[in-house]
């Protein structure tokens, strides 16, 4: 039996103590997989039930880290590290305003010795895991300099990569602010009524079915219906939304999300991890941790680096005898850059898009919609409002719009189709008592047949009347096909083989539609997809609209599966858009499944790789344009750190770098990658 676990690290300081971390773990027995991501601070392991936690604990501490089940999430202190830098700093100055003097050499003996501390206790972790990390490189070159008496050197070498190492906190700090900041936003107590008394309790004991009370400017402790009261609630937490959405009875409310005005009772459905909130917080740090393909380069790159470093450096020593310029070339040897291009970036992305409402669930879905050519939208619910309305009922013969509404609403009753509720609500409107079927089918994609008082009742396509042998009018035809032309869904009803009326249902387009096909068009998208349950010319008429390339009309759930599978291809990284709900099969089949309006509907949430917590279509072209920026960034992260790599190395084994000018070049590509990927942060 296999179990896996989420573990939080505590010491690492590059992208290579990651990798240490990868590497001493998986020589465990029983460990079957151990993946590491330095951005987010987090491990994630996958063991035998023989493997204890304890194991692993000792493992990871032999390596010089610790391991925490939970993320004490304090500010970190630096105090330290920039009290450090200070007087090493003023050291240095004051060294090159005086000529050396044999003070001055114990003094930059000390602070070579002080800096290189921690890169000297690496070499000795490092033999004991066997495995050379970039700060088991600069402890040797820091130690190479005092060995050729370049005290000053060691220092300079030292406080270079220190400051590149406090950059590099304050910057991976940075990219995890967006989790640490929901995490903060989650409620710790709540007001409960218990025996008719209210009291406040810590989250952790309220129960299902709970009544929490939330004032004025109170965060919403818990997932819950709205038993009394009313109120003005700000979700930006949950969708990105900050425009206040009124809450009445019988409402849904979110945990985390902040009521601005008014009075709120609530019916606790879900809390904790549970709600919709809590499922939010442990999504974005599983997809934080995770790997993109991308990332197997800078793997590969990193693998590799420390057998080819130390023979470039015993080559450069066998050819130049010169030890200096062999420390040189350890110096400026630092695979950091490369191994932080891709999860400092996807941190960094991924935490940004969930302040705006998009869950995105890992950076394979950034990087696959960076690449994304074509995109499949479900036209209901999706591109529509998904609320149909009855907005015209045409009658025939001596039969009234009454007669028509109810033989309509029994039929629809209880079938479930997506247009029930539109006949549904326009039989309440009426004031129509809708009796039970006795019996009723639907036929797939034709309509419904139901039984009631001794009356055969049909309603659905005109497909659905052919094959019962029913005939009707060319009139009642063309009056049909001129409502498809306009996009709208006309359902002709009968009973007892007399055709009685059309009643004409549409959906409306979603405000903001065109204009997101329009800004998809503009960042390269060039094949749009429509799929319907429609029939032809209703759904060609909103392709048209829309500017959509191609539509797909009359298609059931298990044909839009079909038709993702058979456009799938190497080439290019297909994108299906829907509700999650209905189209959950569509969407786990696509490279990318992205779910509308998923707040607070786990079927959503679950069957998605993205996950738009709003029902804003303008969240799509977002989410590429960030997968686009992302992916651009690694690829120019990674190209600067190989570069400044094979250009240092080769110019240290020249001599052309002395080793204070190698220490330059190791830190660099660091602050380079650092100073690209902030970008991200805006």
């Amino acid at each position: 039996m296999e179990e896996k676990e989420k573990y939080y690290v505590e010491g690492m300081h590059c992208a290579s103590c990651a990798t240490n971390i990868e590497k001493g773990l998986k020589k465990m027995d029983g460990i079957k997989e151990a993946q590491v991501n330095f951005a987010s601070g987090t491990l994630f392991v996958v063991f035998d039930k023989n493997v204890s936690l304890t194991d692993i604990q000792k493992e990871v501490n032999k390596l010089g880290y610790n391991l925490k089940k939970e993320e004490e999430h304090r500010e970190e202190s630096h105090v330290y590290e920039i009290a450090q830098l200070i007087i090493t700093g003023i050291l240095i100055i004051l060294g090159h305003l005086y000529h050396p003097v044999k003070q001055n050499k114990i003094i930059f003996l000390f602070t070579a010795l002080w800096c290189g501390y921690p890169f000297i206790k690496a070499i000795y972790i490092s033999i004991k895991s066997k495995f050379i990390d970039a700060d088991a490189f600069m402890g040797l070159g820091i130690v190479g300099t005092i060995f050729i008496g370049e005290y000053m050197a060691g220092t300079i070498i030292g406080f270079l990569v220190l400051i590149s190492r406090l950059v590099e906190d304050f910057t991976t700090e940075k990219s995890k602010s967006a989790i640490n900041d929901l995490i903060k936003a989650a409620p710790k107590t709540a007001q409960v009524i218990k025996d008719g008394q209210e009291i406040e309790t810590s989250i952790l004991n309220v129960k299902l079915k709970d009544i929490v009370i939330v004032r004025d400017g109170e965060k919403i402790p818990v997932d819950g219906k709205v038993v009394k009261g009313s109120g003005s609630v700000n979700q930006a937490t949950i969708t990105g939304e900050s425009v206040p959405l009124e809450k009445n009875i019988d409402d849904t409310v979110y945990a985390g999300t902040i009521l601005d005005s008014g009075f709120l009772q609530i019916e606790t459905e879900r809390v904790g991890r549970d709600s919709t909130f809590g499922k939010i917080i442990k999504l974005i740090e599983e997809a934080q941790a995770s790997k993109a393909p991308v990332q197997k380069v800078a793997d590969v790159f990193t693998n590799y680096f420390t057998p080819i470093v130390l023979a470039l450096v015993l080559v450069t020593f066998i050819i130049t005898k010169n030890f200096r310029i062999s420390v040189t070339v350890l110096i400026v040897a630092c695979p950091c850059a490369v191994a932080l291009a891709t999860p400092l970036a996807f941190v960094a992305a991924i935490g940004k898009a969930s302040r705006k409402g998009i869950l995105i669930k890992g950076g394979i879905y950034l990087e696959n919609l960076s690449k994304t050519k074509t995109i499949v939208f479900d036209k209901t619910g999706t591109l529509t409002l998904g609320e149909p309305k009855v907005i015209e009922v045409k009658r025939f013969g001596e039969h009234t719009e009454n007669e028509i509404i109810e033989c309509a609403a029994i039929a629809e009753k209880f079938s479930g189709h997506p247009l029930s509720k539109a006949i549904l609500s326009k039989a309440l409107e009426l004031n129509i008592s809708v009796p039970d079927p006795q019996s009723f089918e639907v036929i797939k994609g034709k309509g419904v047949v139901a039984e009631c008082f001794n009356r055969k009742i049909m309603l659905g396509s005109r497909d659905l009347l052919q094959d019962a042998k029913i005939n009707f009018s060319s009139e009642i035809n063309d009056y049909m096909e001129k409502l498809e032309m306009e996009g709208k869904t006309p359902l002709i009803v009968a009973h007892d083989n007399d055709v009685c009326g059309v009643i004409t249902v549409s959906d409306i387009i979603r405000p903001n539609a065109r204009q997101t096909m329009f800004d998809l068009r503009k960042m390269g998208i060039n094949r749009l997809i429509m799929l319907t349950g429609d029939n032809e010319r209703t759904g060609r008429a909103i392709g048209e609209l829309l500017g959509i390339d191609e539509v797909y009309a009359e298609m059931l759930p298990e044909e839009k599966v079909k038709l993702i599978k058979s456009i799938l291809n190497k080439n290019d990284k297909i994108v299906m858009v829907g509700d999650g709900v209905n189209d959950a099969p569509a969407l786990t089949q696509s490279d990318v499944g992205i779910a509308m309006g998923a707040a607070g509907t786990d079927v959503a949430i679950e069957s998605s790789n993205i996950a738009l917590m709003s029902d804003d279509l303008s969240k799509i072209p977002e989410a590429v344009l960030l997968g686009k920026r992302t992916f651009r960034t690694i690829k120019q992260n990674i190209t600067l750190g190989m570069a400044f790599n094979i250009i240092g190395m080769g110019l240290a084994a020249t001599g052309i770098l002395s080793p204070m000018a190698a220490a330059v070049a190791h830190v660099l590509p660091d602050f380079l990658v650092f100073i690209n990927s902030s970008r991200l942060f805006k």
